[in-house]
């Protein structure tokens, strides 16, 4: 499955459930996340308790917006079972406010930078061994003109 696909797609199944809604239409895909009732502090993936502060019963569900900043990256030359080689992860600083960790798509060594700007896409983690796509959250670079 190529980056941006329709990850409902036959043999495709989300990584872990809960972490983000596939965009409808023109709709972006977002991130599930949850936001304090009394901090504002928003966090991915989705807490039942916050983190800063140990209370319960504060958190809410929220869509998180998938634009961000590439903090730092690394490419994988080889990866592992399933992993397509070479990869690139990268640390990924949301405009929301929390970081992840996040496979790059649509990328060229030579043009990643950190501080350049990223925006989520869906598409294939990993491949299983019966031939299932796990599909989950990726970032693609943005063009500076156009972030």
């Amino acid at each position: 499955m190529r980056d941006g696909e329709n990850p409902q797609e036959q043999g495709s199944v989300p990584l872990r459930d809960g972490l983000f809604v596939d965009g409808a239409g023109d709709r972006p895909p977002k991130l599930l996340g949850s936001r304090c009732r009394e901090t504002g502090a928003v966090y991915f993936p989705a807490e039942v308790m916050n983190p800063d502060t140990h209370r319960t019963g504060t958190m809410e569900q929220v869509e998180i917006d998938g634009r961000g900043r590439l903090v730092s990256y690394t490419v994988v030359a080889r990866g592992l079972p399933g992993f397509e080689s070479p990869y690139a992860l990268g640390v990924i600083a949301l405009d929301a406010g929390p970081s992840m960790i996040a496979q790059l798509a649509d990328w060229d060594a030579d043009n990643l930078k950190c501080g350049m700007p990223v925006e989520m896409t869906i598409g294939t983690i990993k491949t299983g061994k019966d031939g299932t796509r796990y599909v989950g959250p990726k970032f693609r670079p943005l063009d500076e003109r156009t972030a």
